[in-house]
């Protein structure tokens, strides 16, 4: 009896499977333009964060970055996306940690320094090294010192998964990114 219902669940699956792959929804037609995505994607309210790692040589790094977003509560995970012309690529992908710091409303002006072409960022921001020797910057929300857990393709971005290894975290207003703008989230 188990068998002839096994039998019949398979033979569902097959019917399911065949009619999936016959479906129109999969076809040859092209995905979006990567304009038309980005003027979507800019619809969606989304926090800022300063990425930070330290360098072999001891010199820190950091980058704004919106892409960021929690994975797992056990383990506890987190992602970040890297665009793969970024100069600096190479020093996420093998460093032995990084930081994610959540920049509060009052740290516009940092968010900007660190999505700028400048070179000596740190000197314009208060910041220390965490437990786990990556940069942290003062203020900020949260920050996260990570190890890396793994990292994956994402056609023009690297995307970076860490394990949180520490927290900090402070109450306050949100800085948020909007329409291709840079602003604040819960201040009135």
């Amino acid at each position: 009896m188990f068998w002839n219902y096994q039998h019949r669940q398979d033979q569902l699956i097959i019917f399911f499977f065949e009619a999936f792959m016959t479906n129109s929804a999969i076809s040859d037609d092209q995905p979006v333009a990567s304009a038309a995505l980005r003027a979507v994607m800019g619809q969606y309210l989304t926090g800022v964060t300063i990425v930070t790692v330290t360098g072999p040589d001891q010199i820190p790094y950091g980058l704004t970055v919106n892409s960021f977003n929690s994975v797992s509560l056990s383990p506890p995970l987190i992602l970040w996306s890297l665009d793969n012309r970024n100069d600096k690529l190479s020093l996420f992908q093998s460093c032995r940690g990084f930081a994610v710091n959540i920049m509060a409303a009052e740290q516009l002006g940092i968010c900007q320094t660190f999505a700028a072409a400048e070179n000596d960022r740190f000197a314009k921001c208060d910041w220390h090294f965490g437990s786990y020797g990556q940069p942290l910057l003062a203020n900020s929300l949260a920050s996260l010192e990570c190890r890396p857990w793994a990292e994956y393709d994402g056609g023009d971005h690297t995307i970076f998964l860490g394990e949180v290894m520490s927290i900090t975290k402070a109450d306050g207003n949100a800085a948020a990114f909007f329409k291709g703008k840079l602003g604040q989230y819960g201040v009135q």
